[in-house]
């Protein structure tokens, strides 16, 4: 069965309202990233660590540095969505009512029923084979 025009408005409208949430969320994430990147760089810096601790460090400094990077990849791509989202609330609100238009029109068409206007039940009983 082909899925309902309802469903793709929702989920459009699902996903512009997350990227808000999305978006601040990867950015306090990278910047707990960053913020890690230079706990490790002090260490390496003003701590005396032989060689196997330095290089410790430095695997964690670069799953740091690749976490980071994965966080500010999502901010750099839900930037400009967010920015849309702001400066078009008007029409979300839009996009709202349509799909509770679209909505109303799907219930109407899953309980669609007919009254025959001429037809009696007699007749209808025998066409159907009863």
């Amino acid at each position: 069965m082909q899925e309902k025009i309802s469903k793709h408005v929702e989920d459009f409208l699902n996903f512009l309202r997350n990227a808000q949430s999305e978006y601040t969320w990867s950015m306090e994430k990278e910047k707990e990233q960053d913020e890690l990147t230079q706990d490790y760089l002090h260490l390496l810096e003003l701590e005396n660590l032989n060689y196997h601790e330095r290089a410790k460090i430095a695997g964690y400094l670069s799953e740091a540095r690749q976490e980071r990077r994965q966080y500010k990849d999502s901010v750099e791509e839900l930037k400009s969505v967010v920015e849309f989202v702001q400066g078009n609330k008007k029409f979300l609100n839009e996009l709202e009512q349509v799909l509770g238009e679209v909505r109303k029109q799907e219930k109407y068409h899953m309980n669609r029923s007919y009254r025959p206007r001429v037809l009696d039940e007699e007749t209808i009983e025998r066409v159907k084979g009863k």
